[in-house]
């Protein structure tokens, strides 16, 4: 039986807030933007500076690099404008650390968690002013650029995603781990189901198992693959099945990416930052 998770007419806005990363090469600067696009599904979401003199809210600093704790230092984040720090061995430096390689919803977390601290260290500072604070005066020189862009981005987009699996457990680990980007989330447990469902609805991405009661995966795939009114939704499929002519058989059967069960978090949100128009635009 299929499942859905209903999602509310009305999605509330996020609070935006400009993350600016240091001592990150360009590759892993694209790496972390295309993931942190996902926190625009999130109530907070971390966006790169769209320009390069403008203010950042929060910092994130890469320890492996010494030049980046230096501008740590000459930055000088403090709690109305904090920084968490990533690396692969910890280091004292007062913030929040996060180990390599990056557990993203810890490193969401941490980010979620010393923002809502500065949001109430500023809010204290206005309430104590005279005047309302412009977001500059006082900053420190190093960090006197642009005013705040608005903090509040428009409401989420709204994009279907439907997991395939006979396996209730996959099904709960599946919800639990899409539920806090707020997608629209159906949920079918084997093949005929799915090809009725993405026939009837939209999906922007289906999670689709391999190994299914009735008509397995790869037929499930082919099927929508064909399709001239499914053939563009990413079809991401979950296997225990890792050998290069299992794979050879999901590539033949048009599948988009494979993800290995169990299936790991973090692969699972690269996944999604990879194919869902949310993350890449």
């Amino acid at each position: 039986m299929s499942q859905s998770i209903p999602v509310p007419q009305a999605e509330k806005a996020s609070r935006r807030f400009t993350l600016e990363m240091i001592g990150f090469s360009d590759a892993e600067k694209r790496m972390l933007a295309s993931t942190f696009r996902l926190t625009g599904r999130r109530d907070f979401c971390y966006i790169e500076p769209v320009e390069l003199d403008q203010r950042a809210d929060i910092y994130l600093i890469n320890a492996d690099n010494a030049e980046a704790l230096q501008s740590l230092r000459e930055h000088a984040p403090n709690v109305h404008s904090p920084a968490v720090i990533i690396g692969r061995e910890p280091v004292s430096v007062g913030w929040p650390f996060v180990q390599k390689p990056i557990q993203w919803m810890r490193l969401f977390e941490h980010l979620d968690e010393v923002m809502s601290t500065a949001l109430l260290e500023r809010s204290k500072r206005e309430k104590n002013s005279d005047t309302h604070w412009d977001g500059q005066t006082y900053r420190r020189s190093i960090d006197k650029k642009l005013p705040a862009e608005p903090v509040f981005m428009p409401p989420r987009l709204n994009e279907s995603v439907l997991v395939v699996d006979d396996s209730a457990t996959v099904r709960a680990f599946m919800r639990i781990k899409l539920a806090p980007f707020h997608f629209d989330v159906d949920f079918a447990e084997n093949g005929e189901q799915a090809i009725e469902m993405a026939q009837a609805k939209s999906y922007t991405c289906i999670f689709l198992d391999i190994m299914m009661p009735g008509i397995d995966g790869y037929e499930v795939c082919k099927r929508i693959k064909s399709n001239g009114d499914t053939k563009k939704t990413a079809v991401v499929m979950l296997t225990s099945k890792n050998s290069m002519f299992d794979k050879f058989r999901g590539n033949w059967a048009g599948c988009d990416a494979y993800l290995g069960k169990p299936v790991p978090e973090n692969d699972l949100l690269a996944t999604i930052a990879r194919f869902l128009p949310s993350a890449r635009s």
